[in-house]
């Protein structure tokens, strides 16, 4: 069990983050939260009071306890105090409860687990947008309506106009303000960088996604900012391909909460492509959804020492009904990763999916980047960090 990664995600999510939206809950008060947060790193947070920590610390106690073999990768979490300690609990979307000290989950009672979904949806809900179609959401921003954005990891809020766009919405900040506010979305840099952001108009919270780079043209005198950019939701497609773009429909998932409905519908093929996009993205998060352990060595070797990886040509799609009851696949791709001391390395990428059923999703197993002499980098770099640390 890789346990060191998934620690600091929970000290993350335990110490980042205003609360917002839902019952909010000041950070002084006693008893067990529910806590949402989209990924461990995002400051935007919504909590809800559960009870006293007695009474949940004596429901998981009555639950029953069964071994596992890794924690999954959840925006959920019980935070409650036992003693002079803050311990945090994962929940998953089925109810399930995960100890992380004793690599356990814990199967509650029926009616406690009930119970508890039903918190998990009220609280979900009040954090993650709904998620609508182009054609559905468009009634809610035609063009020249003004309307609010909210980053859904900082819950940083600025407002715009759509000015135009017939498959998605071209946008423009409303003021200096704003655009100042969306600059800092951005860190101080105008980027393409696709983020998952709450539509907020006439009375509804929409899931959708942007990105940061403006231009063509523009409409709205002294905002300081030179264009527009867009705004997708589900289905949305680009100006010039006309053809669905796949980082702005993870954003949009991102953006409604149902990232793991999503990438637990993709296929092999599906995987790889969505992982480099993650990966490049640096949604971290997402990317460790398509793992079934999500916090393996090699995984957290790779996001610490490299920053892009790029398919280098493209590999022909497995049809479907070759693997539709297989239940381990063996993918490999020629990539270029570029490495954070900018070294530029062609490797090949052999990843392995498992699933338990052919019901079930698809999940990499394993993943290794071997260079042209046989060797997996993976194993290279463990072995000079260990050579630099003296072991």
């Amino acid at each position: 069990m890789h346990k060191v990664g998934y620690i600091l995600q929970v000290v993350c999510v335990l110490l980042l983050g205003s609360v917002l939206g839902g019952q909010q809950v000041a950070s002084e008060d006693v008893g067990a939260k529910l806590r949402v947060a989209a990924t461990p790193e995002s400051v935007r947070a919504s909590e809800l009071a559960i009870g006293s920590d007695e009474a949940i610390v004596k429901m998981l106690n009555s639950g029953v306890r069964v071994r596992v073999y890794s924690i999954p990768v959840t925006d959920t979490f019980i935070t409650l105090r036992k003693g002079s300690e803050l311990l945090s609990f994962p929940v998953d979307r089925y109810g399930m409860v995960y100890d992380a000290s004793t690599d356990e989950k814990v199967i509650l009672r029926e009616q406690d687990r009930w119970l508890l979904l039903q918190r998990v949806r009220e609280l979900r809900q009040s954090y993650y947008g709904k998620l609508l179609t182009w054609d559905e959401a468009e009634v809610y921003v035609p063009r020249m309506a003004s309307f609010a954005l909210t980053d859904l990891d900082t819950g940083m809020t600025f407002n715009v106009q759509r000015r135009a766009g017939s498959s998605h919405a071209d946008v423009q900040p409303l003021t200096r303000e704003d655009t100042e506010i969306m600059k800092r979305i951005y860190n101080g840099r105008w980027s393409w960088k696709r983020k998952a952001v709450l539509v907020r108009a006439d009375g509804m919270v929409l899931a959708a996604s942007m990105h940061g780079k403006p231009h063509g043209g523009d409409g709205i005198p002294d905002n300081d900012f030179p264009g527009h950019f867009c705004v997708h939701f589900l289905g949305s497609t680009t100006h010039k391909t006309q053809s669905v773009d796949p980082e702005h429909q993870l954003m949009v998932f991102k953006a409604a909460g149902k990232l793991p409905e999503y990438v637990g519908a993709m296929n092999p093929d599906k995987i790889v492509a969505t992982f480099f996009k993650t990966f490049n993205l640096r949604e971290t998060q997402a990317a460790r959804m398509l793992f079934d352990d999500p916090f393996n060595d090699k995984l957290d070797r790779l996001l610490a020492n490299v920053e892009r990886i790029a398919a280098t040509e493209q590999r022909r799609e497995i049809a479907a009904s070759a693997v539709e009851d297989e239940l381990a696949l063996d993918l490999s791709q020629n990539v270029n990763m570029l490495a954070v001391n900018k070294k530029v390395l062609k490797l090949k990428l052999k990843l392995l999916f498992v699933r338990e059923s052919p019901a079930e999703p698809w999940k990499i197993e394993s993943i290794a980047a071997i260079d042209g002499k046989g060797r997996d980098v993976l194993e290279e770099i463990d072995d000079a960090n260990d050579a630099r640390e003296g072991k």
